[in-house]
């Protein structure tokens, strides 16, 4: 992989990784906020924010964050209890933690036989 590349890629991950994590705390947040009644829309904007990590997970190749959010999303569109959402929300957050623990490797989409 050229230096460019592998610096694009870098960044690339970087940003993914700062998103994922605001992703996670707005996820708390916005849970939280739905469970206590607070947020007029319910639990809309967790299943945003759980549908806009479905796509960012498959896009960096984190097939363990995909399904975990899917339920979340699936959760909320069936109209699922609130400690059930909850639990599902939980869980994610715990993978999210780990994921970003343990760090991204580079997309499989970046080839390194790229010039």
């Amino acid at each position: 992989m050229s230096n460019t590349l592998q610096a694009k890629s870098a960044q690339l991950v970087a940003a993914f990784e700062k998103r994922l994590d605001h992703d996670k705390s707005e996820l708390l947040t916005s849970a939280e906020f739905a469970s206590q009644g607070y947020e007029d829309s319910g639990f809309e904007i967790v299943r945003y924010i759980a549908h806009r990590i479905v796509g960012s997970a498959r896009l960096f190749g984190c097939q363990d964050l995909t399904e975990p959010a899917k339920r979340v999303e699936l959760l909320i569109e069936e109209g699922a209890d609130i400690g059930a959402i909850m639990q599902a929300v939980n869980a994610l957050v715990d993978i999210i933690d780990r994921t970003l623990a343990d760090g991204i490797p580079h997309p499989d989409w970046i080839k390194s036989d790229l010039p």
